[in-house]
């Protein structure tokens, strides 16, 4: 049986010391990249990623020195309104100044509690839907398996 927490922390301990490099959605999935921007080609397109990326479908909370200020309610509705609220992330976490992963703390239960630098603090928390995706932690570009927690659990593709 896989221990969801260690593997978690294990997956997830690279992140410590790397900044954010880019906040977006895509619908309303939060996306973020840690660690320089790279340039790489992907069937055969041009892509500038950073060097590690995570996409969360579940509920999810962003603060700021213990106030919320994004959730992933911010990026369900209308296309503009997940556009300014990503946007808002962005210039936050990417365009004032440096934020760097400092801790993170995992959960059983398929969560993670990401501590960065400047008073941010994400929580992610899994739905528990069974056959629903929570989300998933990967290297852009690379080809390697994607570490995904489904259902509070590690997903059987991410090994």
């Amino acid at each position: 049986m896989i221990d969801t927490k260690a593997e978690i922390t294990k997956r997830l301990s690279v992140l410590v010391g790397l900044e954010v490099s880019w906040v977006s959605h895509a619908g309303d999935m939060l996306t973020m990249q840690f660690g320089p921007q790279r340039q790489y080609s992907l069937r055969g397109r041009e892509r500038e990623d950073g060097a590690w990326a995570l996409h969360v479908q579940c509920d999810w909370q962003m603060q700021h020195e213990g106030r919320t200020i994004a959730t992933q309610e911010n990026l369900r509705g209308p296309h503009e309104r997940a556009q300014d609220a990503a946007t808002h992330l962005h210039e936050l976490l990417v365009g004032q100044g440096l934020v760097r992963v400092e801790s993170l703390s995992a959960y059983d239960t398929g969560g993670v509690v990401v501590l960065f630098s400047r008073g941010y603090r994400l929580a992610v928390v899994s739905d528990g839907v069974e056959g629903d995706e929570d989300w998933r932690f990967f290297e852009p570009g690379a080809d390697a398996v994607h570490f995904v927690i489904e259902d509070g659990k590690v997903a059987a593709e991410s090994y």
